[in-house]
This record gives C-alpha cells, structure tokens and sequence, in this order.
C-alpha cells in the first residue's frame, strides 16, 4: 500500500487486494458480505440507488454507500465502467475505482484499484445465496461462461458447498472452456468437465456469468431441485434465463429491489407480466428469517445478483484495515 502525499492517502492495488482477501479465506470473507444483507434488510444501511451513464459503447456505474452499524468511520463509492470494445484494443473490459472516505471528514483515505474488489464481492454474494439457498447435497455446480468472474464465482460455492465433486462448463468458445479446466482442476482438486449448455444446466447449481443479450435458457431446460445464480445480467440490456424461468421458479430472490427491477430477467419478467414486485424476496429477509427460503428437495430457487454498494465499502473496509494495522 503506497502513500500519495499530495492527496494524503494510499492507494490499493488489485494486487494487494487480493492477497489481502486470499489471506482472510473465502468463508471469512463471506461471512462478512453476509453482515451487510442482513443490516440492508433490517435498514441499516445507506445505499442510495446506482447511477448509470451509457455512452452507447460502454458505461460508468457510480455506487456510494455508507454502513453506520458495520463501521461509521468510514463512507464510499466505486467507479466502475464496463467497456466491450476493449477486448479488442487488449485493455479489461471491466475497470473501476473505489474511494474510501473519512465518514466525519470526508477527506480522502484510499483509492483503490476495484477490478478485484468487484470479482470477490460478486463471488461472495453467490456463496451466500447459494449456501442458503441450494440443497446441502449439491453434488454438481454448473458454470456458464469461463470469463474473468467465473473462478471466483466457482471458489465462493466450493467454500460453502464442499460436497462438490464435479463442475460442468460451458462457453460459448469451447477452447477458452478447456483453458478453464486445464488452470484450476488441479487447484480445486475437483473435476472439471467441458460440456454443451444443456448438460451444464443439468446441475444441483447453476451459475450464468456471461454479457448475452438474448436470452439462452429456456424454462425447458431447468429441472426440479436446481439453484440458480442469474450473475451475468446485471443491466437492462442484459438477460440470460428466459422471463420464463422465473415462473418456473418456486420463489425468486434478489439482492437488491431497486437494481434488479431495472437488471436482466426481472426487469425483462416484470415487463411481460411474469413477475411482479411482490414475487421478489430479498435475500437479506431470508437470512433473517423474515421470509421463506429453499423448503423442499424439489424447489427450484432463482437468486438475481447485481452486485450493491454496501459489498464493495465493506470489501474496502476490510482489506484498508487490515492493511492499515
């Protein structure tokens, strides 16, 4: 962690923030995102909407948060684009800045890279519905896209899941699939098979990490007994299950009211009349017991992750602290 004097404050690496949170572990870092939806839900928290600017080729989401009863000495808000077009000028196609701020000063503590803080957030959103959400059971995971969020997505669910013993893969380009089993079935110690769409979506838990804009998977294709992971969508141009799934579903969770309603297939259902409002559980609720969760071996559990401020200011929190001792 290094000191811009000029601004009077550090800046934070992605580098840095990842050591730090691998240093945690997955269950612990979990465990602290699961604070956060539980004081979201008890409206404890902060967290005015996300501001969205589209240039048409890429767009700025801005996301402040404040977390008084996780820790009131600190505010702040992520910075972060999306830009498709980069891949092919060899640039991410995700960057992004946290600000880290003196809750009583508002002066300036951190500015921190926020690429990672973002990948190990969303991760541990998904852990979290899918601990308390999934069967206990659960023998197979499903990935759709091999993407950079995929591994993380795949850690968080090993850590809460660790009966596990196979993860299918699907991409759309078979190879990067492969490259995707090569890297980290040695890691995991679990094994890894590269499959078409149909079989990976024939899991115990299913996780979609992908930019589609047309949806492609169909209620068809979901059996009784699955947890679903809708991450990829997290935009209205964005969609990955058929509005269709979501009627399917016993009961539809979400992450945030007002993000999802304007994100992927609820705001796509919503639109058709698939859903209404009152069909959304907040899954905070169910962590606090004020609402229902999975209550059979063959529900069919659909949780929309769009990714709130409040787990990007308690992932600064954490990693500036630790770094900061």
């Amino acid at each position: 962690m290094k000191k811009i004097t000029e601004l009077d404050a550090f800046l934070v690496t992605n580098e840095e923030l990842k050591e730090t949170i691998e240093s945690m572990g997955w269950k612990a870092f979990i465990a602290e995102i699961r604070r956060g939806f539980e004081q979201s839900s008890s409206g404890q928290t902060i967290v005015p909407e996300k501001v969205y600017v589209d240039t048409g080729v890429s767009d700025m989401r801005c996301m402040p948060a404040y977390l008084p009863e996780y820790n009131r000495n600190y505010c702040g808000v992520k910075i972060v684009i999306t830009a498709p077009g980069n891949k092919k000028l060899g640039l991410p196609t995700v960057l992004g800045e946290y600000l880290l701020r003196n809750a009583e000063t508002q002066q300036l503590v951190a500015i921190m890279q926020a690429e990672e803080m973002t990948a190990y957030r969303t991760g541990a959103a998904t852990g979290i519905a899918t601990e308390t959400l999934s069967r206990s059971d659960s023998k197979t995971l499903g990935i759709i896209g091999t993407g950079k969020q995929a591994p993380y997505q795949a850690e968080a669910i090993l850590a809460v899941r660790p009966s596990i013993d196979t993860i299918k893969v699907f991409n759309i380009t078979e190879h990067q699939a492969r490259d995707f089993k090569k890297q980290y079935e040695p890691e995991w110690g679990v094994d890894i098979a590269v499959v078409g769409l149909e079989e990976a979506v024939d899991s115990d838990i299913v996780t979609t990490v992908t930019s589609a804009t047309e949806p492609f998977i169909s209620a068809e294709l979901i059996k009784p007994g699955v947890h679903l992971n809708g991450v990829g969508a997290d935009s209205k141009t964005k969609i990955e299950f058929a509005p269709e799934v979501l009627k399917k579903s016993s009961r539809i969770y979400i992450d945030d009211l007002a993000q999802c309603t304007h994100s992927g297939e609820i705001y796509r259902g919503l639109e058709k009349g698939i859903v209404e409002k009152g069909d959304l559980i907040p899954l905070g609720d169910v962590l606090l017991g004020k609402a229902v969760g999975r209550t059979s071996e063959e529900d069919i559990t659909f949780f929309k992750s769009t990714g709130v401020a409040f787990e990007d200011l308690i992932t600064a929190i954490l990693v500036f602290e630790r770094l900061n001792i």
